[in-house]
């Protein structure tokens, strides 16, 4: 049946414009007849006393939950409909189209022809679409390792998801044909599609023998001349270098299990009519390595899905369907498959310990998050080095080591490293306190008043530049033991009585558990993802900094009080107490500021406030030669960058391209009056973007014209303020803690219409700088500033905020939680 069938059928456009509720109550009648009650009760978790008819028409359907064994929802969604619109139901569609026209609800058959045969009379031309992505903007050496060796066996185009600059992509540049760096945010096949469908396209991969889709999240243990040399002489239409039965999130369900290594070709012969009945199909080839040959290439229902590639609202919908859907889209097309290992393993042996059989067998690859992400608590992991070098005396296990240090989340590798088994064969896997537990042992552990936690942030996982501030002014003092608590980052610290550890870890908990002072940037409770109280810790919150934007509780709307039905005469009582209090102090630098933080950290009160000033402000008012060495390195390695110059620093906030807040798009004629004023104020322009910003949409724009002072290269934002003359924003708070240095900032409030509900202050009347609503006002803000003519309100505006610019604050921030630890201690 063609794709898309009936689609503009009248009952079908009739059905769209419903309003929403009324839709709801129609879609629920047309497929009521068509959920098997029971099927979907036990097969769908989360039902329970729900009607299950509503549950599939709000979620089920989205989740790709089969209604009953007939009809499999992607299946149908991918044959008749278009995979990339999410707007209707497809059991909907059935109901009111599908099954008057006889459209297939599953495949009918898994059997498939002879295969395909590669050409013998000559090399076989193959292309290799490489997927890349990198949290930190980094084409690391294992990715290079990997794409050098694909180089060897065809052609390869590579496509970063997010921004890279011209320095790590040109690592790549002499082992690709063609590279790119472009944000699309829908994970590898967000990637392979882009390739396939525009960056090379059709018709540039119709002149291959063979397609290879791969993905860098797998290191390169041994060469693949083998691998390419075994496949060449099987008869397929695509394959991978293994299959997998199951999803990596359930893996107790009774279809996922095969419990020893099954020949893949019973599989094929004998198991695939038997896997469509699984509740949810789960049997696929690896995702991270396929290839395919001219027969699936010059397929309509490739090409197809390929192209519907969009971003999912979750990781588990881009695996059911596209790493999923694609295997049961081919094998339910009738196209042979075949792998490169001779055996379905149990379950995910690339995550599993059967993975070291696998390399026994010749397998080429390391999955990375079987070493760090460990889903099944393989133990004995410490040992990996030793493991593959036995097997692959050449594997080069140190360069995979420095990626895995650099690039994989380091509470998660610690972990994994720590599985083990004891004397009696038993798995012990390190183990959190519940939510729970935590409570109830809260109460009752005592608390040691010497013993002080420094808690990473939530978001970035760096310890906050106000923490370190107060780590610094007492790292050395051995009455204190300071305790740095991590996330994916490492952190590493010196000092007297300095233990690390990462937060979710037993020790992690312990050590939360028992000491009397807590710091975090935000939030106590997801900061440290425990139900901490303030009358059993000292808790102080101590910033990201001054803010110019809502955050926390500013930015949910006023309460109404329900309306009176009568007079009053006395005042009403609350509906619900004020919950305890989770903070003893909130660092603030005026009576202003601690408004606006009060505000945002509902319920603290008044008395909550420690007027003591920023204690990261130090790091810029204070002496330069006082600098943590870390600092002062990234400090002087700004300066030297800079020659002389002075920098005119742009702080945008976070920014993100088809949204409400998308960039400014600077055209060719203002970046190249940047470029002139810059050069007429000897001025360089740098740029730092927001921590994890992937899309960096100001980078992709002036990568070329400004320098990369970006959190990746520089992590503490006040080594780089204390290099800037001018600080240039949108709406950022660092402007703010820029003004305490008397020197002056410029705000490009290009979208100020749109963002000013989200501020905090009226921008005009509060920016202590002019306020640019519009590039060709920018320039004219710019000249006053470097001629050294200060915006009128300018004090005004930095007194209002900052009471405190001798470069003292943490001492001050020291004095009250002496005061506490005293309190504390009788």
């Amino acid at each position: 049946m063609r794709a898309s069938a009936g689609i503009d059928h009248p009952l079908l456009h009739e059905h769209r414009l419903l309003p929403s509720g009324q839709r709801l109550r129609r879609e629920m009648e047309l497929v009521a007849e068509l959920i098997d009650l029971p099927y979907y009760r036990t097969n769908t978790p989360g039902v329970g006393d729900l009607d299950p008819v509503e549950h599939f028409c709000r979620r089920g359907w989205r989740e790709l939950r089969k209604p009953s064994q007939d009809f499999d929802v992607w299946w149908y969604w991918m044959a008749h409909l278009d995979p990339a619109d999410d707007s209707l139901n497809p059991l909907v569609h059935y109901a009111l189209v599908g099954r008057e026209l006889g459209l297939s609800t599953r495949p009918a058959t898994t059997k498939a022809g002879p295969g395909h045969r590669l050409p013998t009379t000559r090399p076989v031309r193959r292309a290799c679409l490489v997927a890349g992505f990198d949290t930190d903007g980094v084409v690391d050496p294992s990715v290079v390792s990997l794409i050098a060796e694909l180089s060897r066996h065809g052609d390869v185009f590579y496509l970063f998801d997010g921004y890279l600059d011209a320095a790590e992509l040109a690592k790549v540049e002499d082992i690709t044909v063609a590279s790119w760096a472009i944000r699309h945010g829908a994970y590898d096949f967000g990637s392979y599609s882009r390739l396939a469908s525009d960056l090379v396209g059709w018709d540039r991969l119709a002149t291959y023998d063979e397609v290879v889709l791969v993905n860098d999240s797998c290191f390169v243990v041994r060469p693949l001349d083998e691998v390419f040399a075994t496949m060449a002489e099987r008869e397929c239409d695509w394959w991978g270098l293994q299959a997998t039965k199951g999803i990596v999130d359930a893996p107790s369900l009774p279809p996922n299990r095969i419990t020893s290594p099954v020949p893949v070709d019973t599989v094929r012969s004998e198991l695939l009519d038997g896997f469509e009945d699984d509740p949810v199909y789960n049997f696929h080839l690896g995702s991270y390595f396929l290839a395919f040959r001219r027969p699936v290439l010059e397929s309509a229902e490739f090409r197809r899905l390929i192209e519907s590639v969009v971003p999912q609202p979750s990781k588990r919908l881009i695996v059911l369907k596209y790493e999923i859907g694609l295997t049961h889209l081919l094998v339910g097309s009738g196209f042979t498959f075949d792998t490169f290992m001779d055996r379905v393993y149990p379950f995910h042996p690339m995550f599993s310990d059967w993975y070291f059989t696998m390399l026994e067998r010749g397998f080429p690859l390391l999955k990375r998050f079987l070493l760090y992400r460990n889903h099944y608590d393989v133990p004995d992991l410490a040992r990996w080095k030793e493991r593959v070098l036995a097997v692959v005396p050449d594997a080069d296990v140190d360069q995979i080591e420095q990626t895995l240090l650099r690039a994989t989340p380091d509470d998660q590798l610690q972990r994994s490293m720590a599985i083990s088994v004891d004397d009696d064969g038993q798995v012990v896997v390190p183990e959190v306190v519940s939510v729970e537990e935590y409570r109830r042992r809260n109460r009752k552990t005592a608390k040691r008043p010497d013993s002080w936690v420094f808690a990473v942030d939530r978001r970035t996982h760096r310890l906050p530049d106000n923490s370190r501030a107060i780590f610094e002014a007492v790292k050395d003092d051995p009455s204190i033991t300071k305790i740095l608590l991590t996330r994916s980052r490492r952190l590493e610290l010196s000092g007297a009585n300095v233990i690390t550890a990462p937060l979710l870890s037993p020790a992690g908990r312990e050590h939360l558990l028992s000491s009397g002072t807590v710091l975090v940037e935000e939030a106590p409770r997801p900061t440290l993802d425990a139900p901490v109280l303030a009358k059993h810790q000292t808790i102080v919150v101590v910033r990201r900094g001054l803010q110019l934007e809502k955050s926390g509780r500013t930015l949910q709307g006023p309460r109404r009080m329900p309306a009176s039905r009568g007079a009053r005469t006395d005042p009403p009582a609350l509906a619900h107490p004020l919950p305890p209090s989770v903070v003893t102090g909130l660092l603030v630098a005026s009576d202003l500021d601690q408004l606006a933080t009060l505000a945002t950290h509902w319920p603290a009160s008044f008395e909550h406030g420690w007027r003591t000033g920023v204690p990261a402000h130090d790091f810029l008012l204070g002496e330069e030669d006082a600098l943590p060495a870390d600092l002062h390195a990234q400090l002087e390695d700004v300066r030297r960058q800079l020659r002389g110059r002075r920098l005119l620093l742009f702080a945008p906030t976070r920014r993100a391209s088809g949204t409400r807040r998308a960039p400014h798009d600077f055209s060719k004629s203002e970046i190249e009056s940047l470029q002139v004023w810059c050069d007429r104020h000897d001025f360089v322009l740098g740029l730092r973007e927001v921590e994890n910003d992937l899309e960096r949409a100001y980078s992709t724009q002036l990568g070329g014209v400004a320098l990369d002072l970006s959190p990746r290269r520089y992590p503490s934002a006040h080594a780089v303020l204390r290099a800037a003359g001018v600080v240039l924003t949108d709406y950022s708070g660092l402007a703010l803690d820029f003004a305490a240095t008397g020197k002056p900032v410029v705000s490009f409030a290009h979208d100020l219409e749109t963002a000013a509900d989200s501020l905090l202050y009226d921008l005009h009347h509060f920016f202590p700088g002019p306020v640019a609503e519009t590039f060709e006002a920018l320039g004219p803000a710019l000249d006053l500033v470097a001629e050294g003519i200060s915006a009128p309100h300018h004090r005004r505006v930095r007194d209002m905020l900052i009471d405190h610019r001798d470069g003292h604050n943490t001492e001050r921030v020291l004095e009250r939680l002496m005061t506490q630890v005293e309190g504390a201690g009788r």
